[in-house]
Formats: structure tokens, sequence, C-alpha cells
């Protein structure tokens, strides 16, 4: 086993290079000052249909300070996929489950990075980042303080029982990205259609 030192170039272009999937592990005390070589390099190929970007944060990081719902909700219309850890993991980046890059300070890359192929651990690091949430959890993301204002806005579509085109068009979101977000809620409200979905919401006061 060997992991090297990487600087922000050799972070990003291993990033850059998936090619057809990127698992970012980061902690709800990040920064979000644009200078995130993970999340910017991330965000560059979110354009890529063949390439899934998935994000992973603490449940509470939506409520942090740094790394607030507005910031989550931007980079989910852009084509990130947002979900919550079921453990606290360290700053890092999965490509293609095969590359693995760990934070040197766990929490940002200002220090840089180890970086290493075909690890014997990687199975496990992806394995905690991607865990289903316990038995008991699953309806936790259909409540009003873990609902970022991006799915809220999907939930009223729902709602008014809007065609997804439309949708997705007046919200600014590639359709693909848009029936993305629809199917995690449609999961998470246990609803079998898009209007029992809005139903749903209503009936919890997920619109206010």
């Amino acid at each position: 086993m060997q992991m090297n030192f990487a600087g922000a170039t050799q972070i990003r272009h291993a990033i850059q290079g998936a090619r057809s999937e990127v698992l970012l592990a980061v902690p709800g005390s990040c920064s979000f000052d644009g200078q995130q070589v993970d999340v910017t390099a991330a965000h560059s190929i979110t354009g890529d249909p063949g390439v899934s970007v998935q994000m992973y944060v603490p449940p509470t990081a939506r409520d942090a300070q740094a790394l607030n719902a507005r910031s989550l909700a931007a980079l989910a219309k852009d084509g990130i996929q947002i979900h919550s850890m079921v453990d606290a993991a360290p700053r890092m980046a999965i490509i293609d489950r095969s590359i693995v890059v760990l934070a040197r300070n766990r929490e940002d890359y200002g220090n840089g990075a180890l970086i290493g192929r075909e690890l014997p651990f990687t199975s496990m690091l992806v394995r905690s980042l991607t865990a289903p949430a316990p038995a008991g959890r699953e309806d936790e993301p259909a409540t009003d303080g873990d609902l970022h204002p991006l799915s809220r806005e999907v939930l009223r579509q729902l709602t008014l029982g809007t065609k997804d085109e439309a949708a997705a068009r007046e919200m600014g979101m590639a359709l693909r990205t848009y029936r993305r977000v629809v199917s995690g809620l449609m999961d998470s409200l246990d609803a079998r259609s898009r209007f029992q979905a809005g139903y749903r919401a209503a009936q919890r006061d997920l619109l206010l």
C-alpha cells in the first residue's frame, strides 16, 4: 500500500479525470468560499452525462454557518447529488471507487492530501459513505428542518402538478437533475406518485 503527497493541482486532476463517479466527503465545518479544490473540480465535470458526482455531508451540516442549505441547494441545482453521512468522515474524495484522496488535516486541502490507487481499504470507505440510513430514519429527510430550499421548491412544483420539463425549465435545472431530485423526494416520503409526494409534503407542512 502506498499513498503519495498531492497538492491542489494533483487533487484537481484526479477528480476531473473521473470516468464514472466521484464521491466527496465534506465535513460540516468546511468553508464554502470558492477556494475548495475538491468541490470546484467536481463542479466542473457535472455537465458530463457519464459521470455521477455525489457529496456526503453530516446531517447537521445544513444548519452549519459555512455549509448551509443555500450552498447545498446551489450545488444540487448544478447537478451534484447531496446525501447525508451515516458516520462522520474526514474530507476526502473517492474517484471511480479506485482512487482515494484524503485531506491531510481532515477538514480541508489547505495542507494538501494523500492520494493512493487500489488501496485495500477503499471499498470500506465507499461502504461507510454510501451506507443507507438505519431503520427508522428513512423519514427524517422529510422534515422542515432537514429540507433544503431546492427540495422544497421541487415539492411545490409536484403539488401544483407541473410537468417535469416545465418545472425544470422554471427552476433553471437540467431535466435529468430535476427528475433525480423528484425520485429522492418520493423515496423519502414513501410516495408512489408525484401527486402523492406533493400531497404528503403539504400534510407535513414542508412547503412553508
